[in-house]
C-alpha cells in the first residue's frame, strides 16, 4: 500500500485526500477536505522511514504546544495524529505563494518588500520564543506570502520531532538540525542546548538570500554547508548588493555572527531594528490601509521624515509650541526589558490613559499620538520633550521588570513638565498574572499624587471595560496592530478579546473599526460589531465612550436610508455632532479629527456640511500627526476637487513618502503620475494603467472622478475599465458602461454619454434629455415606457423634462402612480417606501404648478418638500428651488441651498451634469451677493470641467469665463 492510501486509511472519513501538493525535507504534503466542516486543509505526513522510532505520545504533546501558537503571522496547526510509523498534522490552506517561489522568480527583493516580510517573520518568532517555542527551520520554503503578508509555517514541528525521536535517527536526515543552508553554527554542530538565537541566525541567512539573491554559502554539499556555517566567515552582503542601506547590511551580518552572544539577542530586537532602518526618525513603521473606498489590504505606515516635512510644508505647517496644560496628562510607553512583558510597553499607555481621562479636570493625550511622538528612554528629559510636544503639563513614565520567576516590579514617575520636578514616585510589585491589578493600582497612585493639587474623582476600576486579564491582553495586542494600521491582525486579536469577554464594549467597537478599514465602512461585520459595542457603552472613559457612540451611529448611517427612512438624516447629524463634541473636548487628538473628517466626507450632506469642511478636518489631523496616513486618503480627491492638481499631488506625494504600501499605495502612485503633466503621457504611466488590478483601477477612478482637469483623466481610466470588462467579464459590462457614461456626461460629452447606453441609467438619461442630448421623440418614448405597466425606473426622474415641455399629462401620471402606491401600502411595508412615495406626490404637485406657470405657488411647494425623503436623488429639485428663490431676488436663501454639495448620496456620486449647472447657479448668486472668492471658485469649476464639452454647452462655459473676467479670477489649470 502506498503512502497516500495508508494516510487515507489513518485519516478515515474525517478527511478526504484530493491530491499531493509536493513535499520534501521533513514531510510530504497533501491537499484534503475536512469533511465535517467542508473546508480544505493541508495535511503534512512524515514518511515512514523518518517517523520510525518516534514516541507517539511525546510527539502529540509537542505538537499540542505548537498548536497553541495563535499569531497573525503564524500558520496554525489544526490537528495531529498517527498510527504505527505514520504521523501527520494539518494546517489551513493558505492562498498566495511561498517566499521560495518568489525568490526563484525574482532572485532579489526590493528593500522595502524584504524588510516588510522580515519584520513580520521576526514578530512571529518573538511571539513564539516568548512561549518557549523555537522554530529550528526558518527558511524561504517555510514562509508563505498571502495578501502581502508573511506567514510562518511548520512552527514547532522540528522540536516535536527531536523531542519525540532518537537523535541519531533524525540527525542523519537533517530534520532535527533543520536545513543546512540556513543553520546556525551551534545547531550544525549538534549542540543539544540551542535556543531561540538559532532562529535569529536562520532569519539572517534568509534575509541575506532575499537581499543578495543568494544564500550565505553556495555550491556546497550538505555536509560542506554545515561545516561552512561552523567555520567559514560569511561574505559581506554588500559584496553582492552594494546599494543596501548600511544599517540593514550591518543588521543582517550581526544576525549571522558565529557567536550567539554577539547576535541580536531576541527576535524583537531584530524587528525593532528593521523598523528603525526604514524610519530615519526612529519611529515605528506604519501602514496606510485604508479601505473606505473599497476592499483594501493591510499596509504599513512610516513616521514622517524631515524630507516629508519640507516637501509638504504647506500642508504640514509647523505647530507652535503647545501651551502646557497642567490638567493634560500624557502617559509615556513604559520601558520593558523582559520579552514576556513586551505587551505592556504600550499596553500601560492604553490602560492608564483611559483610567485617568475624565477623572475630575484631567484629560489624557491619545495613546496613539503618544506612541508616535515618544522618543528616547523612560527618563525626565524624554518625558519633558513629550509633554512640550503634546501640550501635556504632566507626564507619567516608568519601567516594568521581572522580579523573580512569576512577579513584576513597576516603577513610575509623575513629572511636572514645566518645572521638571517629580510630583511623585511610585513603586508596585505583584504577580505577573495580575497585571490588571498592577494597572489599577498605578492609576490610583497617580490620581493620589495629582489629587494633592486639584479635585479628582475616583478612578474607574478595569477602565477598558473588562475584568478578564486574558481578554485585556488580547485587546491590547489588537490595539498595537490597530495603531500600526494592520487591520486584519487587529481584527483577529479583538475577536479573541470578544470571545473571552462578550461584554467587552471597546473590543467590539475596535473590531468594528478594524473591519471597516479593512473592508468598507458599510461592511456587515463592521456594522454588527459597532452596534453591539453601542449597546454595551457603559462605564468607559469619556473619549472612548464618544468613539463608541459615534461608531455605533456610523454603523446605522452606513446601512443606508433603506433601513432608516427619514431617520437616516437624524442619525447622520447625531453622528457628526458626537464627533464635533469629541474634537471640542480633545482638540489635539488626530484620530478624532480624522474620524470627523471621514464622517463629513461620507455623510456631511446629511448635516448640510460642505466637502471643504471635511478637508479642513483632515488637515487638522495631518497637522497634529503628519504620520497618520488614513487622513490623507480622502484628502487626495478632496484636494483635487477643491484646490486643484497641485494640492492633490502634494497630498498624494506626502502619503507615498510616508512609506505606504499595498493596494491603495499602488493606486496613489498611479494617480500621482497622472497628475504630473510630465509623466501623465509617458509609456511608464500607460503601463501602470494597463497593469493595475481591476479593483485598483476602480479606486483610481473614484479618486479623480470629480477632478476637472484638462486631460480628463477620469474618462481615460473609465475607458480602460470598460475595455478590460469587455475582455474579461462581458456579463458585467453594464457597470463599466455606467462608469464611462457618468464620466463622459460630467465632462460635458453628452452625446457620447448617450451613445454609451445612458438609456440604461435612468437619472443620467433624464438629465441628458433635459439638456437636449437625447432626441425629443426618443426621450418621449422612453419616458412613456417608464410610466407604462413595467415602471422600470423611478418615474420622478422625468418630471423636470415634462415640466420644461409643459407636459402636464406626464406629470399627472407620475403623481397618480405615487398616490395609488400610497393607498395600497401594507402595514408591513418599510417606512422608507412610504416616505419616497409621499415625496414623489408632493414633488409632482410642485412641478405641475411650475409647468402651469405659477412660480410663486411652485416655490412654496418646492420649499415644503421634506429633505429627509430626498435620499440624494433629488438634486434637480433642489436646484429648481434655488433658481426660483434667486428669480425672486432671494439670493441669500438660494445660496443656503447652493452651498450644499449635490449628488453625494445618489447615483453618480456628484459626477453628473447637474453638478456643473449647480455650480454655475452658485457662481451667479454669490457674485450678486458680493462673495467674490466663492463666485470665482464656482465659475472656475464650470469653465474647467466643461472646457472640452459639446458645442451645445459652450454658452454655459462662456458665461463662466465672463464671470471670471469680471471678478478678476483665474481659470483652473
Amino acid at each position: 500500500m502506498n503512502i497516500r492510501d495508508r494516510l487515507q486509511a489513518v485519516l478515515g472519513t474525517e478527511y478526504r485526500l484530493e491530491r499531493e501538493l509536493g513535499g520534501g525535507g521533513m514531510s510530504r504534503v497533501f491537499l484534503a477536505e475536512e469533511t465535517q466542516l467542508s473546508r480544505r486543509v493541508v495535511v503534512k505526513v512524515l514518511p515512514p522511514e523518518l517517523a520510525a522510532g518516534i514516541n507517539a505520545e511525546r510527539f502529540h504533546r509537542e505538537i499540542q504546544l505548537a498548536a497553541s501558537l495563535q499569531h497573525p503571522h503564524i500558520v496554525p496547526l489544526l490537528a495531529a495524529g498517527g498510527a504505527d510509523d505514520l504521523f501527520y498534522y494539518t494546517m489551513p490552506l493558505i492562498g498566495g505563494e511561498s517566499l521560495r517561489t518568489r525568490l526563484s522568480r525574482d532572485r532579489q527583493l526590493p528593500v522595502r518588500d524584504a524588510v516588510h516580510t522580515l519584520r513580520e517573520v521576526a514578530d512571529a518568532l518573538d511571539y513564539a520564543h516568548a512561549r518557549g517555542v523555537v522554530h529550528r527551520d526558518i527558511k524561504p520554503d517555510n514562509v508563505l506570502i498571502a495578501d502581502h503578508h508573511a506567514l510562518v509555517t511548520d512552527f514547532g514541528v522540528a522540536k516535536a520531532l527531536s523531542r519525540s525521536g532518537g537523535d541519531s535517527g533524525l540527525t542523519s536526515v537533517g530534520v532535527a538540525l533543520g536545513t543546512p543552508a540556513y543553520m546556525a553554527p551551534e545547531q550544525a554542530a549538534g549542540d543539544p542546548n540551542i535556543d531561540h538565537r538559532a532562529d535569529v541566525y536562520a532569519l539572517g541567512a534568509m534575509a541575506y538570500e532575499m537581499l543578495a539573491g543568494r544564500p550565505p554559502f553556495t555550491n556546497l554539499s550538505p555536509h560542506q554547508m554545515l561545516a561552512a556555517h561552523v567555520t567559514e566567515r560569511v561574505p559581506p552582503i554588500t559584496a553582492h548588493r552594494p546599494d543596501l542601506p548600511p544599517a540593514l547590511a550591518e543588521l543582517v551580518m550581526r544576525c549571522l555572527d558565529k557567536d550567539p552572544a554577539k547576535r541580536p539577542q531576541t527576535a524583537a530586537e531584530v524587528r525593532d531594528a528593521l523598523e528603525a532602518i526604514v524610519t530615519p526618525s526612529g519611529g515605528t513603521v506604519r501602514t496606510a490601509a485604508v479601505r473606505a473606498l473599497g476592499r483594501q489590504r493591510t499596509r504599513r505606515l512610516a513616521a514622517a521624515s524631515a524630507v516629508v516635512l519640507v516637501a509638504a510644508w504647506w500642508l504640514l505647517r509647523a505647530r507652535p509650541a503647545s501651551a502646557l496644560d497642567a490638567n493634560r496628562v500624557a502617559v509615556a510607553p513604559f520601558e520593558v526589558l523582559q520579552p514576556s512583558l513586551t505587551l505592556w510597553h504600550e499596553g500601560l499607555v492604553d490602560v492608564l490613559s483611559r483610567s485617568l481621562d475624565g477623572a475630575g479636570p484631567l484629560r489624557t493625550v491619545s495613546p496613539t499620538l503618544v506612541v508616535r511622538r515618544w522618543r528616547g528612554r523612560a527618563d525626565p528629559a524624554s518625558a519633558r520633550a513629550l509633554g512640550r510636544e503634546t501640550g501635556a503639563g504632566t507626564v507619567v513614565f516608568g519601567s516594568l521588570v521581572g522580579a523573580g520567576e512569576d512577579s513584576v516590579r513597576l516603577t513610575a514617575t509623575v513629572l511636572d513638565v514645566k518645572t521638571g520636578n517629580g510630583l511623585g514616585e511610585i513603586e508596585l510589585r505583584d504577580r505577573a498574572s495580575r497585571m490588571d491589578r498592577v494597572a489599577d493600582s498605578l492609576a490610583v497612585r497617580v490620581l493620589r499624587e495629582l489629587g494633592r493639587t486639584r479635585a479628582i474623582g475616583l478612578v474607574r476600576s478595569t477602565p477598558l471595560g473588562s475584568a478578564s486579564l486574558p481578554a485585556l491582553r488580547a485587546f491590547l495586542q489588537g490595539e498595537q496592530f490597530l495603531r500600526r494600521s494592520e487591520w486584519d491582525s487587529a481584527i483577529v486579536y479583538h475577536q479573541r478579546a470578544i470571545a473571552l469577554d462578550s461584554g467587552f464594549a471597546l473590543a467590539w467597537s475596535h473590531a468594528g473599526l478594524a473591519a471597516g478599514w479593512a473592508h468598507s465602512a458599510s461592511d456587515s461585520l463592521s456594522r454588527t460589531y459597532k452596534l453591539r459595542a453601542g449597546s454595551l457603552n457603559r462605564g468607559l472613559a469619556p473619549r472612548e465612550s464618544l468613539i463608541v457612540q459615534a461608531e455605533s451611529l456610523a454603523a446605522t448611517v452606513y446601512a443606508g436610508p433603506q433601513r432608516l427612512g427619514g431617520r437616516w438624516w437624524t442619525y447622520g447629524r447625531r453622528m457628526i455632532g458626537t464627533l464635533d463634541e469629541a474634537v471640542r473636548r480633545y482638540p489635539a487628538d488626530p484620530e478624532l479629527w480624522y474620524m470627523l473628517g471621514d464622517a463629513r466626507f461620507h455623510v456631511g450632506a446629511l448635516a448640510d456640511i460642505p466637502p471643504a469642511q471635511a478637508l479642513e478636518a483632515f488637515d487638522r489631523a495631518i497637522g497634529l500627526d503628519s504620520a497618520f496616513t488614513p487622513a490623507y486618503v480622502h484628502a487626495i480627491p478632496l484636494g483635487l476637487e477643491q484646490r486643484g492638481a497641485d494640492a492633490g499631488r502634494r497630498y498624494a506625494t506626502a502619503y507615498l513618502r510616508l512609506g505606504a504600501t499595498g493596494e491603495y499605495a499602488t493606486v496613489t502612485q498611479l494617480v500621482a503620475r497622472l497628475l504630473d503633466p510630465a509623466a501623465a503621457g509617458s509609456a511608464m504611466t500607460a503601463r501602470l494603467v494597463d497593469s493595475i488590478p481591476m479593483h485598483g483601477l476602480m479606486l483610481a477612478i473614484g479618486v479623480v472622478a470629480k477632478f476637472p482637469d484638462s486631460a480628463e483623466t477620469a474618462i481615460r481610466l473609465a475607458r480602460e475599465h470598460e475595455r478590460r470588462i469587455l475582455l474579461t467579464r462581458p456579463a458585467d459590462s453594464a457597470q463599466a458602461r455606467a462608469t464611462l457614461a457618468f464620466s463622459l456626461a460630467f465632462r460635458g460629452h453628452l452625446r457620447a454619454a448617450y451613445q454609451t447606453g445612458a438609456r440604461q441609467f435612468g437619472s443620467l438619461f433624464a438629465q441628458l434629455a433635459l439638456l437636449g442630448a437625447v432626441p425629443a421623440d426618443s426621450a418621449e418614448a422612453v419616458f412613456r415606457e417608464w410610466i407604462g405597466p413595467q415602471r422600470r425606473y423611478p418615474l420622478w426622474w422625468a418630471l423636470p423634462w415634462w415640466t420644461a415641455r409643459r407636459d402636464t399629462a406626464g406629470i399627472l401620471s407620475v403623481r397618480r402612480w405615487a398616490e395609488t402606491g400610497l393607498r395600497s401600502l401594507a402595514d408591513t411595508t418599510p417606512a422608507f417606501v412610504k416616505e419616497i412615495l409621499t415625496y414623489v406626490t408632493q414633488s409632482a404637485r410642485a412641478y405641475l404648478t411650475l409647468a402651469q406657470g405659477d412660480t410663486v405657488r411652485a416655490l412654496r411647494q418646492f420649499q415644503a418638500l421634506p429633505d429627509t425623503a430626498c435620499f440624494g436623488s433629488c438634486d434637480l429639485d433642489l436646484l429648481v428651488r434655488a433658481q426660483l428663490l434667486a428669480a425672486r431676488g432671494r439670493d441669500r436663501d438660494a445660496a443656503t441651498w447652493l452651498d450644499r454639495q449635490p449628488g453625494e448620496g445618489g447615483l453618480g456620486q456628484g459626477t453628473s451634469p447637474v453638478r456643473v449647472l449647480w455650480e454655475l447657479e452658485r457662481g451667479r448668486v454669490h457674485e450678486r451677493l458680493g462673495n467674490r472668492d466663492t463666485a470665482v471658485t464656482a465659475y472656475a469649476f464650470v469653465a474647467a470641467v466643461w472646457a472640452h464639452a459639446d458645442p451645445g454647452l459652450q454658452s454655459y462655459v462662456d458665461e463662466a469665463r465672463a464671470g471670471l473676467t469680471r471678478l478678476g479670477g483665474e481659470p483652473r489649470r
